[in-house]
């Protein structure tokens, strides 16, 4: 194994998501079970930083087998497995699931609590290390948040009031918004995100949007 060299972009990630939290260590099966499916330098950050939590579980790097049959329960619906071989590595508190394309790289968003399933641009297999870096570059903690009716930012309130997750935990609505719930703090609940989105997958009401489609449902 190579010395572990830092990129800017992870760098920067680490300032404002700060040190890993929850770490668990990556197996060298799980690396050779991945290798020349994920992008080499997600591999060689797993290496370094394992599968962990960062701000009390606002983000999280997971590993992708944890995810296998659930991802399956969300993507059953779409005609999306028929174009590539898809991989969550990484989630966020409130069950947003980040897919990796064998082939097409960063190319789906699951925003679990609207049911939406948002498809990105992605990135052809040779710009794959690039891309993931960017992609860590590039995210801000702010977007990990959730806003209520009102506008309002719940990650915090939800900290204070459950306390950090762990690695099976996130924050969910109770009842869910795609059953017509309301995004408002009483409604939130700390539950286990494999029990949680398996029971969310299986209300039928998968939306497959780009980002016009998106831009639509915001305005509506």
């Amino acid at each position: 194994m190579l010395e572990f060299k830092l990129d800017e972009d992870f760098e920067g990630f680490l300032e404002d998501f700060g040190m890993p939290e929850q770490q668990e260590s990556c197996s060298s099966i799980t690396l050779e079970k991945f290798k020349n499916k994920l992008p080499e330098r997600l591999l060689e950050y797993w290496q370094e930083y394992g599968f962990c939590s960062f701000k009390q579980g606002l983000f999280r790097i997971v590993n992708p087998s944890d995810y296998e049959d659930l991802l399956g329960e969300w993507l059953e619906p779409t005609d999306i497995p028929d174009n590539d071989v898809y991989h969550v590595f990484a989630r966020n508190a409130f069950g947003d699931l980040f897919l990796w394309g064998e082939e097409t790289g960063y190319k789906y968003k699951v925003m679990v609590a609207r049911g939406w399933v948002i498809e990105k641009k992605g990135k052809v297999k040779k710009d794959h290390n690039t891309a993931i870096e960017y992609f860590f570059g590039f995210l801000d903690t702010a977007s990990h948040d959730f806003k209520d009716e009102a506008g309002n930012v719940l990650f915090e309130s939800c900290i204070k009031k459950f306390g950090a997750l762990a690695p099976n935990e996130m924050f969910g609505f109770e009842p869910s918004l795609i059953v017509g719930g309301e995004a408002n703090f009483d409604n939130i609940n700390k539950v286990n995100i494999f029990v949680h989105l398996s029971i969310l997958a299986q209300f039928g009401q998968i939306e497959v949007l780009d980002h016009d489609a998106l831009i639509r449902k915001a305005f509506s």
